[in-house]
């Protein structure tokens, strides 16, 4: 009896992490979407010495 409430405890709570899961990676990737229309990120590639002689 216990072994089978602990049971479904663990699948509701699997089941509801991988909700939130799924919502907050949803949500950070529609802030950085938004966050480079914006112009707020910008990348800079930095190149080694080694690198600018190469290329």
């Amino acid at each position: 009896m216990l072994l089978a409430m602990l049971q479904a405890l663990f699948n509701f709570m699997l089941k509801l992490s991988v909700i939130f899961g799924f919502i907050f990676m949803i949500a950070c990737t529609v802030f950085v979407i938004v966050c480079a229309i914006h112009g707020d990120i910008k990348i800079n590639i930095i190149r080694s010495k080694d690198e600018k002689e190469n290329g």
